[in-house]
């Protein structure tokens, strides 16, 4: 019975057509075959003919001659078997050797067999889709291993910084049953600590969640032509005061005409999130950090760069990871959730940008968001 909700396909055999490496092996055997056969039929012709035209006895030196003759036919035939197995034997029994070797290889995990054949007939062709399957392959292993490290990252993150509050609120809270509060001052400071702590799971709950339905593209980015340096400095504006309490100094290299392809709620969450990264972990009382914006072909180029203590050369590549720290001791859920960089990531790649960091004098964070067209005003 037939399945409605799916489509029908119909299949119509057809003859296989003869390939190319088919018509070159049969071509080679048949001259295997046929000229020796015929080069003998020739000198029996000439021999028989010959003898019909002579009445007397065969001379010894025609049948020296024919037995020569024979001989040569046979070497030659023998050259030629030795010519065709060895043709074959490196147009096709090489190649499929080659690949049946790296068939078994990639059954125990190494897909770094080489298969060397290269032609323009249909083994070639074999050959050439093996090479990318093997390339496939390759790659769809690296990316499950690396997959797999970052969902143990994330997964271990999880644990650890929501374990670390919830521990603090159940000992606070058995403090409070057993009366260790014995004093209101005692009480409240316990009170207070356990709402702190519950604040900090709520905002790792609600960054968790934010992070969860971008990285699986439920909040879909609705980025439209705005003015860059416009968004930028409403924003910090807008946050003049926080920043000031803060003793954070935002200085601007902005080129002011940029019109990119931005969601401007979105892409303010990004600044919120730098900014909130450099006051976590600075190593002094004050900050300063410096945004510029330049054009850089089709691309606008913003980039965020401040004055902390930077980040070791071979952990740059991994601070947009989600729950990635390059400090084990900054592991306080107080001291952030280790999501910030890793929701950047996932907001600039909704605006189908780019991103990298750098080590200058600090952290140097660089952000590519295409540009609209007719991107200048």
């Amino acid at each position: 019975m037939v399945n409605e909700s799916e489509p029908y396909i119909s299949v119509v055999e057809k003859k296989p057509a003869k390939s190319s490496l088919h018509n070159q092996v049969l071509s080679d055997a048949l001259t295997f075959i046929t000229l020796p056969v015929f080069s003998a039929l020739i000198l029996i012709a000439i021999l028989l003919i010959y003898d019909m035209n002579q009445r007397e006895p065969l001379d010894p030196v025609v049948y020296y001659f024919f037995i020569a003759a024979v001989l040569v036919v046979i070497f030659l035939s023998a050259r030629l078997n030795y010519e065709l197995h060895n043709r074959e034997r490196k147009q096709v029994i090489l190649p499929l050797q080659q690949m049946s070797m790296a068939a078994r290889a990639i059954q125990y995990g190494n897909y770094n067999i080489v298969v060397d054949h290269y032609s323009n007939d249909e083994l070639g062709q074999v050959c050439d889709s093996f090479r990318t399957m093997q390339t496939y392959l390759r790659n769809t292993i690296a990316e499950r291993a690396h997959a797999n490290t970052s969902r143990k990252i994330l997964f271990s993150g999880i644990a650890h910084d929501l374990r670390t509050p919830l521990t603090a609120i159940m000992g606070y809270t058995e403090a409070l049953q057993l009366g260790l509060g014995k004093t209101e001052e005692k009480r409240t400071q316990y009170l207070n600590s356990i709402s702190t702590c519950a604040d900090d799971l709520s905002k790792l709950i609600d960054e968790l969640s934010l992070y969860n339905k971008l990285s699986t593209s439920r909040i879909i980015c609705h980025p439209h032509p705005i003015n860059f340096s416009k968004v930028i400095h409403t924003f910090i504006d807008e946050d003049k005061d926080y920043l000031l309490s803060r003793q954070v100094n935002v200085h601007f290299d902005t080129d002011d005409s940029l019109i990119a392809m931005l969601d401007e709620k979105e892409f303010q969450r990004i600044i919120f999130n730098l900014l909130a990264n450099t006051i976590k972990y600075r190593s002094k009382d004050t900050s300063d950090v410096l945004i510029s914006l330049k054009k850089k072909g089709t691309m606008a180029e913003f980039i965020y760069q401040d004055d902390g203590p930077g980040v070791p050369t071979e952990k740059l590549s991994h601070i947009f990871e989600a729950f990635y720290r390059t400090d084990e001791a900054r592991s306080k859920t107080s001291n952030g959730s280790g999501l910030g960089l890793a929701i950047v990531a996932e907001i600039i790649t909704a605006h189908k940008g780019r991103y990298r960091a750098e080590n200058e004098n600090g952290l140097k964070l660089i952000f590519e968001i295409p540009l609209a067209e007719g991107s200048t005003i």
